[in-house]
């Protein structure tokens, strides 16, 4: 696996970083994992990461799980500073920190052509006892199989912490529609002004958001 030295200075800080701020998020504040993940991507935290920022780096991963916490709205209820090195969410962070430089992708842009946190912590009874390599083969096999796409109209309802019903009920959007939206059966581009900004208010996000 030829990672650039100047990376490698940096990867294993990135990886010990990474498998703390998910252990902490998920084990010790409760966060569900796929939620915490979209917070992630939209608090502008993975990309100063992938992008090894001095001023990111030097955070320990509780520091980065409050932090994307901040950026997204809603704090991190108060927990015990415990990170378990041993447990399987630490090893998906720790492993997608890794598997991040080893393909020279950053973790939305993995996240969408399928190499999730989910699907490596579904596999990690199996990874996780095989050298890195192995993980990084699985995951070059995940890309080939295609794109996952983030839909933007669900990440910003997770990151709500609302239901599709709930949503409906808030915005006035038909349930039956917003489900379409999310399965990608209709297009919000296509949208009408009125329904897209319904939707927006009820999220508290800009219409570009949903876009």
């Amino acid at each position: 696996m030829n990672i650039p030295a100047y990376n490698n200075s940096y990867l294993e800080d990135s990886m010990q970083a990474m498998g703390a701020m998910l252990d902490y998020a998920v084990n010790a504040c409760n966060q569900d994992l796929e939620q915490f993940c979209y917070r992630f991507f939209c608090s502008g935290v993975a990309r100063s990461l992938f992008q090894f920022s001095p001023k990111y780096m030097g955070l320990s991963g509780i520091e980065l799980a409050s932090l994307v916490a901040r950026r997204t709205g809603d704090g991190l209820r108060d927990a015990p500073p415990f990170i378990d090195v041993g447990s399987p969410e630490y090893w998906t962070g720790w492993a997608l920190a890794y598997v991040s430089r080893a393909l020279n992708l950053d973790y939305e842009s993995l996240h969408k052509r399928g190499v999730t946190a989910r699907a490596l912590l579904d596999g990690y009874s199996v990874l996780h006892q095989a050298d890195l390599s192995k993980t990084v083969d699985v995951a070059r096999e995940w890309l080939m199989k295609g794109a996952v796409s983030v839909n933007p109209l669900k990440r910003q309802r997770t990151l709500a912490g609302l239901t599709q019903k709930e949503l409906a009920s808030l915005s006035g959007v038909p349930l039956r529609v917003i489900r379409s939206y999310e399965q990608g059966q209709r297009s919000l581009e296509n949208a009408g002004a009125e329904s897209i900004l319904r939707l927006s208010r009820a999220l508290s996000c800009q219409i570009e958001d949903l876009l």
